[in-house]
Order: C-alpha cells, then structure tokens, then sequence
C-alpha cells in the first residue's frame, strides 16, 4: 500500500495529504526505531531511498525527508561505534547520548512537520 501511494505521488495522482500521510508514517517509524532500531533503518531505507520518494517535488516534503534520513543513518554509525566500544567500557556512556540526541531530533521533525515548517 505504501509503494503504490508513493508511486502515485510521483505521478501526480494523489493530492498533498497522501504525501503528507507518507511522511507522517516514517516519522512513526522513527519513533518506533527508539526501541526498534532494526525497523527504523528498514523503513528509511526502503521508503526514503526509493526512486519514487527521490521524485517528490515539494520542498517541504522533502527537507523532511532528508532530515529523517541524515537522523536515521547519523544514528546508525554512532550505535555501531559505541557497540564497538562496549567492550571497553564505555560504549553504553556513548549509547545513552546518541540515543537522547536521536529521540530528540525525532521529536523535533515531528514537531516541526506537525506546524508545515521546512527544516
């Protein structure tokens, strides 16, 4: 359901709010990514890195877009860094920051997509 209402996007055949309901369920994601991770990266990269989701015209939509997935992937190498580092001992000291900055730049963009604003 989701690819199709992408691929429609880039047609033109659906108006602004079935782009908007897009992005709200990657944000959704991002939010569920704060417990599973695993999902998050999932959803952004096969939803974000789409040919289709490239194709999207609206600056808004897509300022949002790169910044879920500059957060997603900024997530990604600071939790693989930091789970390298566990062993020494101070990975989870590393975890804890990465983990807040990422709830809070998932807040933030919904915050910020919920009021229309570019990022």
């Amino acid at each position: 359901m989701i690819a199709s209402t992408v691929g429609q996007l880039a047609l033109g055949k659906h108006d602004a709010s079935a782009a908007r309901r897009v992005s709200w369920r990657a944000y959704a994601a991002m939010a569920a990514g704060i417990f599973l991770y695993v999902f998050a990266i999932w959803y952004e990269v096969y939803q974000d890195t789409r040919d289709d989701a490239a194709q999207w015209s609206d600056p808004f939509l897509q300022s949002h877009r790169q910044w879920r997935l500059r957060t997603t992937f900024v997530y990604l190498l600071w939790s693989i860094l930091a789970g390298f580092s566990i062993p020494f001992g101070f990975g989870v000291l590393l975890l804890l920051p990465v983990w807040a900055w990422y709830a809070y730049r998932v807040a933030k963009g919904m915050i910020l997509y919920a009021s229309g604003r570019v990022i």
